[in-house]
C-alpha cells in the first residue's frame, strides 16, 4: 500500500487495525472524536473516588488469542496478570459457594455437550430454550451467558453461545486462564498501542469528530482531510455513529446496557480465596472485581437497572457486594455509578444476522468494530479481531498478524 491508511475511531478496533498496519509498513493516521483513546474500554482517574477506574470491568481469557497477541505485540501484556483458572461463585439466596475450574464444572456431561452445541442447534434456539431446564442453568450457564453475551438467556443465540463455549471448554486449561488488569485497561490495551504507533511514525489526532466521508475527503468538525486514490479508510465506529456519516447509513442494531458500580473503601478489598473476581448468583449484580481499595460490581444485560437512580443502584449493589464478601452491614461508601446504555449489541438471532461485514460499496473504505460480523459476541476479542481483519484487507495480506 503506497498511500495513507486513515483510521477513524481510536477504540480497540481502531487501535488494533492501526498497530497491525503500521507494523506491516503502512503509513497510518488515526482520527478520534474524543480527547482520549480506548472508546468503551479505557481507564481514567475519577475525581470523586480519587482513583484510576475502568469505565467497565473486563476479563480476558486464554481463549482470546488475538487479544493476547495484540497485547504481546505492543508490550501491554506486561500490565496484565494471568490468574489461576478458577472462577469462584456465591449464591446470595442460599449462601452456597463453589468454584468452577477446568476439572470441576458444576454440570453433567449431557449439559456440557448441549452447551457445546452437540449434537446440533436450531437457528431459532436461545440459551434459555436449550439449557434453561438444566440443573446447572442458574449456577453456570446463565452467568456465563450474561457475562459473555450481555443478553438475557431468553433472547441470546444458543449458536453463538455454543461457539464461545467450545473455544473456552475445548481449549484445555490454557484457554480458561483469566487475565486481569491490575493497572487498568488503558495501561494494558491503550497506552502501549499509542506508544507503538508513535514508534512507527503514525499520526494520532484527537478531538476530531467525523461529519462525512466521500471518495475525495474525510470531513471533520475541525479539518478536511483530502483522500488520494491510493489512500484507504477504516471506520472503526459504533453503528449509531456510522449511520450519521455514511451515505448508505448502517443497519439499525438493537443494543443492551451494562451498569458498573465502583466503591472506594477505607482498606484494601479482599475477595474469597484471594481471587481478583467473584461471580454472583441470584443477585442484581453479576461480578465483583477487586483492585486495591476499590470494589467494582458489573451488571450485564442491565435493562432493568439502567433507568433507576444512581443512589438506589449504589445501595442495592453495595448490599449485595458486602454480603458476598462477608462484611458487616455499613453505610454505602463513596461510589461511582457508570451506565453504558449501548455497551454491546443484543446477541439475539435477528441482530446477529444483521451484523455487516468489513467491506463497503467503496473499495477503499472498510469497517471495524466489535459489532461487525464475527463468530464472537461483542467483546474485547471481537473488537481486536475485527481491527486485524480490516488491516488484512487494507494491506491485501491475509497472513498479517500482530507479531511481525
Amino acid at each position: 500500500m503506497t498511500g495513507t491508511l486513515h483510521i477513524v475511531g481510536a477504540g480497540l478496533a481502531g487501535l488494533a487495525a492501526a498497530v497491525a498496519a503500521a507494523k506491516a509498513g503502512t503509513r497510518v493516521a488515526v482520527h478520534e472524536a474524543a480527547g482520549h483513546a480506548g472508546g468503551r474500554c479505557r481507564s481514567f482517574r475519577d475525581e470523586k473516588l480519587d482513583r484510576i477506574i475502568d469505565n467497565g470491568s473486563h476479563l480476558v481469557l486464554g481463549a482470546n488469542r488475538t487479544t493476547l497477541a495484540y497485547a504481546q505485540a505492543t508490550g501491554g501484556i506486561e500490565a496484565m496478570v494471568a490468574a489461576e483458572p478458577c472462577f469462584p461463585f456465591v449464591d446470595l439466596t442460599t449462601g452456597a459457594r463453589w468454584m468452577v475450574t477446568p476439572k470441576r464444572l458444576p454440570a453433567g456431561i449431557g449439559e456440557i455437550l448441549s452447551a457445546l452445541g452437540l449434537p446440533w442447534i436450531r437457528r431459532s434456539e436461545t440459551v434459555a430454550s436449550r439449557l434453561g431446564r438444566s440443573r446447572s442453568f442458574t449456577r453456570l450457564w446463565q452467568p456465563m451467558c450474561e457475562a459473555i453475551m450481555n443478553t438475557a438467556p431468553a433472547d441470546a443465540s444458543a449458536r453463538m453461545f455454543a461457539w464461545t463455549m467450545r473455544r473456552a471448554l475445548l481449549g484445555g486449561t490454557k484457554a480458561l486462564i483469566p487475565w486481569t488488569f491490575p493497572l487498568g485497561l488503558s495501561a494494558a490495551l491503550v497506552a502501549p498501542a499509542l506508544a507503538t504507533l508513535g514508534s512507527f511514525g503514525a499520526e494520532v489526532h484527537f478531538r476530531r469528530r467525523l461529519l462525512s466521508v466521500t471518495a475525495e475527503a474525510l470531513t471533520f468538525d475541525t479539518a478536511i482531510v483530502p483522500l488520494t486514490p491510493d489512500d484507504k479508510v477504516i471506520l472503526a465506529l459504533p453503528p449509531w455513529v456510522l449511520s450519521a456519516v455514511l451515505p448508505t447509513g448502517s443497519p439499525e442494531m438493537q443494543t443492551r446496557p451494562i451498569v458498573n458500580a465502583h466503591f472506594r473503601l477505607d482498606y484494601p478489598v479482599a475477595l474469597p480465596g484471594k481471587s481478583h473476581f467473584l461471580g454472583l448468583v441470584n443477585a442484581a449484580g453479576h461480578w465483583l472485581f477487586a483492585r486495591g481499595d476499590v470494589l467494582s460490581v458489573t451488571v450485564s444485560a442491565a435493562d432493568a437497572l439502567a433507568d433507576r437512580p444512581n443512589d438506589e443502584i449504589a445501595a442495592l449493589l453495595w448490599d449485595e457486594a458486602s454480603r458476598a464478601i462477608g462484611l458487616a452491614p455499613a453505610p454505602v461508601p463513596l461510589a461511582r455509578i457508570m451506565k453504558e446504555r449501548r455497551a454491546t449489541l443484543a446477541h439475539d438471532q435477528t441482530t446477529i444476522a444483521n451484523r455487516p461485514g468489513p467491506r463497503t460499496a467503496n473499495p477503499n473504505l472498510f469497517l471495524a468494530g466489535d459489532w461487525i460480523e464475527s463468530p464472537w459476541p461483542c467483546t474485547i476479542e471481537a473488537a481486536i479481531s475485527s481491527g486485524l481483519a480490516a488491516a488484512r484487507l487494507v494491506t491485501n495480506r491475509a497472513d498479517l498478524v500482530f507479531e511481525q
